[in-house]
């Protein structure tokens, strides 16, 4: 019965589930546009981010949990770092992670109609990775950010991983942890990979889970060793990443 469920009954509601995201992303991004010009600094519209995301993760049949929710305290700022394997990494932690956020994003990004337009008015900070005087502004925007009370969240891989091992780490949060001498938050996404994999549209109801590692302190570094603190932010994120957590077993 499960496996009738997982590979001929479920994959048939897919198509109303991709509809239902288009149309309730369309609703989140015109509220969300709407609200930001009475807040400038963003925070109302990631209320309707959140909103968002928890519903399109429940409408998708997926459980979310968290695990060391503890460590975060509310009243201080962070540039959370997250390993990155599905899409669903950024509902799962924009729901999850209880803080004021705003993404780095590509800046590709921004070229989607309405939802480029929608980051952009809430406050989140796009990159050019290639062209090397734009990062740094970007770089020095979401320093900016974070110096004025708001945690930052960036992927260091840069792109999702198909296998869930980490891939390799871009310097440029380490960059912004040395500019702001704001602490790291490492996160662990686990088993959103097998909920919707990388470059297909193959949703699974599955399981997801978020794992809030230690704190790390950045100050004591320097740009000289910033090498050192990526590899200590890359070993915390490894250290709780389960490869099989959430694998639909046949």
């Amino acid at each position: 019965m499960k496996i009738f469920f997982y590979w001929v009954l479920y994959p048939l509601t897919r198509p109303f589930y991709l509809i239902s995201v288009i149309l309730n992303t369309i609703v989140a991004c015109l509220v969300a546009i709407i609200i930001s010009q009475f807040d400038r600094k963003g925070n109302l519209a990631h209320y309707v981010g959140k909103f968002w995301s928890l519903l399109n993760i429940f409408l998708s049949g997926t459980r979310l949990t968290i695990k060391g929710k503890e460590k975060i305290n509310k009243n201080l700022t962070y540039i959370v770092m997250s390993n990155h394997q599905s899409l669903f990494d950024v509902w799962a932690l924009i729901g999850k992670i209880p803080l004021q956020l705003r993404w780095v994003v590509k800046a590709d990004i921004r070229k989607m109609p309405i939802f480029g337009y929608t980051l952009e008015r809430a406050g989140h900070v796009y990159i050019d990775r290639k062209n090397r005087e734009g990062a740094s502004i970007s770089l020095e925007t979401a320093s900016g950010k974070i110096k004025r009370g708001t945690s930052v969240i960036i992927f260091p891989e840069g792109t999702r991983s198909e296998t869930g091992h980490l891939l390799k780490f871009r310097m440029g949060g380490a960059i912004i942890a040395l500019k702001s001498g704001v602490p790291i938050l490492p996160v662990t996404v686990n088993g959103s990979r097998f909920v919707l994999p990388k470059n297909t549209l193959a949703l699974m109801p599955g399981k997801i889970e978020i794992v809030v590692g230690d704190v790390i302190d950045p100050r004591g570094y320097h740009e000289n060793n910033q090498d050192e603190l990526m590899e200590k932010i890359k070993a915390a994120i490894e250290k709780n990443l389960d490869l099989e957590y959430g694998k639909i077993k046949s």
